[in-house]
């Protein structure tokens, strides 16, 4: 016994880094699709098919993994990061399953579904352990490997706390978790119909779970063949989210100091002007698809899974910006992570990381061609601060990759809501516009930046030109970009309105009682106010 202590005591005293653990995990689940999909006797799948199905066993497994760690932290009453180690060995019980099936029946994987019973059917499947399964469902090497996570799970709160209530009542809230993953449709309809008063919670049968998820098949632009691949890409809508959630606990749960410097260093006034241009592209493809405008709880999810992905990318490009920045921030920006030693070089390199695998995956629950564009954003972000290009030392042309860049989010909401996700029915008059105009107005964000950015050569229009003569240059500008929408979109009922807040924006620049740093929630707000005009004008 005592040996066993040690080498837990041991196993727990080792770390491992976030990049190490997500990489891993996925190789995990790519075994576990490889043995299912390739070793095992099945039907072959389409690429689009495969993309779904490793999605949904990696947010499942990711998802139960996240619940148990959480759980087992709270229990032992320990730091979550000191069971990393320990949990990603646990992790690799994943693979199992369908192996233990293949030596049972020579060859195949049994047919391992969801639990879609009525709510009173859930109590004696939980008291049976999954007993009274549909007839062509079997969880055999599930439960098995259950059992066994269970029966490990128990021995390890049993060694370390000497409490067997204690370790009694761990295993019961493993298997729990374990449950509840098994049955998480069931238990999201029940929640749903109890909010939104579809029907009575009492009624639901087992279709009705199947059919809540599977009659979906147009997600807005979206569409998915078949009824078992539509019900998954449902499921994945709702478990991205779930394991943002879940990630964003863990990391504070481990470090909160490190958690709150890392949103407090978000740049929100660039979300709202990444959100900004998802919410035109967004409209501009349902102008141009007006019969995918079939809003639904999927629909509506859809939309939170493309937000929450553009963070994400948004996020590692400002951790690679920091990076690269030190030195400028040092001077000009001190209280960002890095110059107040938050975060080692390291560790906040595989942050970044880790943000844009999410914003990918993210992405890829939506379709390859969404993951694309958050890659191409990510590519020009990486110009503009990363040597050798470090293409944000040259004026104007810093402007234009930020602006391209930027485009790439816009063309994400529009191909949320196109048919075939593609742009070929967006007017190019849009992009032109705003590439024309963020690339003469971004230099906004350099002023507060000239003290570092002039040490070390970067030469911006505020570096170049002093702060008093950059605000008119920029004021002068937006002025110019207010008017350009005019022409652009040749409508002259428009000019009023793009006169008054083009004088109003210019005012706001040149006012060197505002702050820089405060600049661009000012000139956003100018720009929304005009938008609901522009919008109501043109497209009302």
């Amino acid at each position: 016994m005592r040996k066993i202590e040690n080498f837990i005591k041991k196993i727990l005293g080792k770390r491992i880094n976030g990049i190490n653990l997500m990489v891993i995990f996925l190789a995990i689940i790519f075994l576990r699709v490889f043995i299912e999909k390739f070793l095992a006797t099945s039907s072959s799948l389409s690429a689009g098919e495969m993309l779904i199905e490793y999605l949904h066993n990696f947010f499942f497994f990711s998802i139960a993994y996240l619940l148990v760690w959480i759980f087992l932290s709270l229990v032992l009453k320990i730091n979550p990061q000191k069971l990393a180690y320990i949990l990603i060995w646990a992790a690799l019980l994943i693979i199992f399953p369908p192996l233990l099936d293949m030596l049972k029946t020579h060859g195949q994987v049994f047919w391992s579904f969801y639990l879609l019973s009525s709510p009173k059917d859930l109590l004696s499947q939980f008291i049976t352990f999954f007993g009274h399964l549909p007839s062509g469902i079997v969880y055999f090497g599930t439960k098995i490997i259950f059992l066994l996570a269970i029966i490990l799970c128990f021995g390890l709160i049993l060694t370390k706390t000497k409490d067997f209530l204690k370790a009694l009542i761990g295993a019961i809230g493993i298997y729990a978790i374990l449950f509840f993953m098994g049955s998480f449709p069931t238990f999201f309809v029940i929640v749903y119909d109890f909010f939104s008063k579809t029907q009575k919670i009492a009624s639901i049968q087992g279709y009705n779970i199947a059919q809540f998820f599977s009659a979906h098949v147009g997600i807005l632009g979206l569409g998915y063949q078949g009824v078992g691949y539509s019900f998954a890409a449902s499921l994945n809508l709702i478990y991205f989210l779930f394991l943002i959630l879940l990630l964003s606990s863990l990391f504070l749960a481990i470090n909160k100091k490190k958690f709150w410097a890392l949103i407090k260093n978000y740049r929100y006034a660039q979300i709202i002007y990444h959100s900004g241009l998802f919410l035109i592209g967004l409209g501009l493809g349902f102008l141009a698809y007006p019969q995918n405008f079939n809003l639904n709880i999927f629909s509506i999810l859809a939309l939170v899974v493309s937000l929450v992905s553009i963070w994400l990318v948004w996020g590692a490009s400002v951790i690679f910006n920091d990076i690269y920045d030190f030195p400028i921030d040092q001077i000009s920006n001190p209280q960002r992570p890095l110059p107040q030693n938050i975060f080692e070089l390291r560790g906040y390199a595989s942050l970044g990381i880790i943000l844009f695998i999410l914003s990918i995956i993210g992405a890829l629950t939506l379709g390859w061609p969404f993951a694309f564009l958050l890659i191409a954003f990510q590519i020009l972000a990486w110009f503009y601060s990363a040597p050798p290009f470090r293409l944000k030392k040259f004026p104007l042309v810093a402007t234009l990759v930020s602006s391209s860049a930027s485009i790439m989010i816009l063309f994400f909401g529009f191909i949320l809501v196109s048919s075939n996700q593609t742009i070929h029915y967006l007017s190019w008059i849009i992009p032109i516009l705003l590439v024309i105009t963020y690339t003469l107005s971004l230099p906004i964000k350099d002023l507060k930046d000239i003290a570092g950015d002039k040490k070390y050569s970067i030469w911006t229009i505020p570096v170049i030109f002093g702060e008093k003569k950059s605000r008119l240059i920029i004021a002068s500008s937006l002025f110019v970009s207010f008017m350009l929408s005019v022409f652009f979109l040749n409508e002259k009922r428009l000019f009023p309105w793009a006169l008054l807040f083009g004088i109003i924006t210019f005012f706001l620049v040149i006012n060197e009682k505002i702050k820089p740093q405060r600049l661009p929630y000012w000139v956003l707000s100018a720009v929304f106010v005009y938008g609901l005009f522009l919008v109501k004008i043109i497209f009302l």
